[in-house]
């Protein structure tokens, strides 16, 4: 991606393939909202019109098959990042949704959701900043979050005379959060929008959470799928179901 600016003042975004956009290896996402927050708010809008319009022109010109592949390296990637040094500002909520939150748009303009479901255990010291900055990074990239963790969190906040101190607390509402979850995501697969389900439970030894609800859409029409349960880093793998009848690209 180029690094130059136009004669206004407004970034240049004269990159060839979508691919680079959200690479966590070279930290796109932080150097597109870079570019952004250097900006004054006027340069700011129309880099922005700017960026959206060249997704577009790329992507409108996929075939299914290809927009579901870069669904799923999209949403993948984005959620990698969020582990790579990202830093939040309003540069980064409006680089995602111009880039990310495009590709879901077009997914929708086709009649296709996409639906991304991890499975992860945290350490304590790190499960309260991720539930905090993980869903408006999705919700940016135009995916409605969900998950029994974001839901026990909020009980949690709601329960407890301010301001708690201790994350482990969040036990107390775990079966009531999974369970809220559970109808919730159910409801955005009835009402077909795109999510992210973050099941991101406690290290501490309690029987997992079944994802049945989460998953149940593989294999639905216009329904995209990724499951990731291994750590976000480099050389892990994610499982993409793509919808019945649209086949993956087997590379360029």
């Amino acid at each position: 991606m180029s690094d130059s600016t136009t004669a206004s003042g407004s970034a240049d975004w004269d990159f060839t393939t979508v691919a680079h956009l959200w690479d966590y290896r070279t930290g796109a996402i932080m150097a597109g909202t870079g570019k952004l927050d250097a900006l004054s708010d006027a340069d700011r809008q129309g880099s922005l019109t700017a960026l959206i319009d060249r997704v577009l022109a790329l992507i409108r010109g996929m075939d299914d098959g290809w927009l579901v592949g870069t669904s799923f390296f999209m949403v993948d990637d984005v959620y990698k990042s969020l582990f790579r040094d990202f830093v939040w500002s309003p540069g980064a909520y409006a680089y995602l949704g111009a880039t990310a939150g495009v590709v879901v748009q077009e997914l929708g303009r086709r009649g296709m959701v996409l639906h991304y479901v991890v499975d992860a255990t945290e350490g304590e010291a790190d499960l309260e900043a991720m539930l905090t900055y993980l869903p408006p990074a999705f919700q940016a990239a135009g995916l409605i979050p969900i998950g029994p963790q974001i839901v026990a969190l909020a009980l949690l906040r709601r329960s407890e005379e301010p301001p708690y101190t201790d994350i482990t607390a969040i036990r107390r509402h775990r079966d009531e959060g999974h369970q809220i979850a559970d109808t919730l995501i159910a409801r955005v697969h009835q009402e077909r929008r795109s999510s992210v389900y973050l099941n991101l439970d406690l290290d501490d030894g309690s029987p997992p959470l079944d994802l049945d609800v989460a998953l149940s859409q593989r294999g639905a029409p216009g329904t995209i799928v990724v499951f990731r349960s291994e750590a976000p880093v480099e050389g892990s793998l994610a499982e993409c179901t793509p919808p019945p009848g649209v086949a993956l690209p087997k590379g360029p």
